[in-house]
């Protein structure tokens, strides 16, 4: 969530980003350590004023202010943008965004006779006649002549029903305030409980959708079919219903996905096809023209141009050549229990249903297996291999100008 806001005012221009977030969530503060950003921390709640008084006051004075709330994942760039340049052409000490909302029940923006900010009430301190008939609302965008916000800082009390030191009381001591409306209510959603939670990641979901379709990819089914923002797809691309892709996945174009396929951290060359009900795992990398078939799983497994996995089949820790074709039901059995092992099969490979290859072991180009075998043992170029434990029973030679011969 927090990614969606540092995404939003990066590209909206701003520098030097200061996070403020509480001390005891390491995992935050890690992950911002991920993007060069130093936390500040603010150890003891006491409102979003005192928030920002974590900041030193050599950091703000004689600086433009951009403050946005954390929890606003559905904010765009453009609109922290059309708030800044107002903030500039208006010249005014603050600048602050809002939203006409019937729905909503925070801060409330109270206007003065003429139209101008009088002041901002919080939910706790709204009167019900506030709460009936004010309906323009906070969005928690602000923009700020840094030197102006540093004295308003000095002001504010917590003489409030929630005993806080709220950052919008800086405006009883600033003016005048630019206010900007926006058109889109659900950007002003701020995500405090699950249910938000919710709300914001379908319409975020929807977002990533609307641009894949619109960058030429075909989802079939917008409403059953999750794709993370950092999914790349390529043109003309069909995704099926109840398809998920994550993470850092790649596709390429003229693929068709799923139905019902799971896809993490893969990438998939162009004119290949995945699923119904498979799962490609981290580490995956499927080449061009390939065909991964119905129930088919892979993990850290790289499939050369051309190749078949049609259905059935568990391919973990696996080099798979070109134009080989795994059968049905095939299984490679990459852990002995203590390490991780890896099976290599080569080019023009045919593996017989239900084979099991117990890694690491080879399996040479142009090689064999019959139905149900257990390979244990490298099989060479060319050979057959048949039986439990598997054994060579039929071997070819590589000719260089007539191919292979029997042997």
């Amino acid at each position: 969530m927090l990614d969606y806001v540092l995404d939003a005012v990066t590209d909206a221009g701003a520098t030097n980003i200061k996070v403020i977030i509480n001390p005891h969530h390491a995992e935050v503060a890690a992950h911002l350590d991920e993007r060069g950003i130093a936390p500040t921390f603010q150890r003891e709640p006491r409102g979003t004023a005192h928030a920002l008084l974590q900041i030193r006051e050599g950091e703000l004075k004689g600086k433009e202010v951009l403050v946005v709330n954390g929890d606003s994942p559905l904010l765009t760039a453009a609109t922290i943008k059309k708030v800044i340049e107002a903030h500039r052409a208006e010249d005014t000490p603050a600048t602050i965004a809002s939203v006409e909302d019937p729905t909503r029940n925070d801060g409330r923006i109270i206007r003065a006779a003429d139209g101008s900010l009088s002041r901002i009430v919080e939910r706790k301190d709204a009167t019900e006649e506030m709460q009936k008939n004010v309906h323009e609302f906070n969005v928690g965008v602000y923009c700020f002549d840094g030197t102006e916000l540093t004295t308003a800082l000095k002001e504010i009390n917590d003489e409030n029903n929630a005993g806080e030191f709220y950052l919008t009381d800086v405006f009883l001591h600033l003016g005048p305030v630019t206010i900007v409306k926006l058109d889109d209510p659900s950007e002003a959603m701020g995500v405090k409980d699950r249910t938000k939670l919710a709300q914001a990641a379908k319409t975020i979901q929807k977002r990533i959708l609307d641009k894949l379709m619109l960058g030429g990819v075909t989802v079939v089914d917008p409403e059953s079919t999750f794709i993370d923002a950092t999914v790349t797809i390529g043109q003309d691309t069909v995704i099926e219903p109840f398809t998920i892709i994550k993470a850092h996945t790649t596709i390429g174009s003229d693929c068709r996905i799923g139905p019902h396929a799971h896809i993490e951290d893969a990438r998939i060359g162009d004119r290949s096809d995945c699923g119904p009900f498979a799962k490609l795992r981290p580490g995956t990398e499927i080449a061009d023209d390939v065909h991964i078939g119905s129930f088919a799983e892979l993990v850290r497994t790289k499939v050369g141009r051309g190749s078949k996995v049609p259905h059935v089949s568990y391919l973990g820790d696996t080099d798979l050549g070109e134009d080989a074709n795994i059968g049905a039901g095939t299984i490679t059995a990459n852990f002995d229990g203590t390490n991780k092992n890896r099976t290599k099969i080569g080019d023009g490979a045919f593996v017989g249903v239900d084979t099991m290859l117990v890694a690491p072991v080879k399996l040479g180009k142009g090689s064999r297996t019959g139905a149900g075998s257990v390979v244990t043992k490298d099989v060479p170029d060319g050979a057959t291999a048949v039986g439990v434990p598997a054994r060579v029973i039929r071997r070819k030679v590589v000719s260089s100008d007539s191919g292979t011969e029997p042997k």
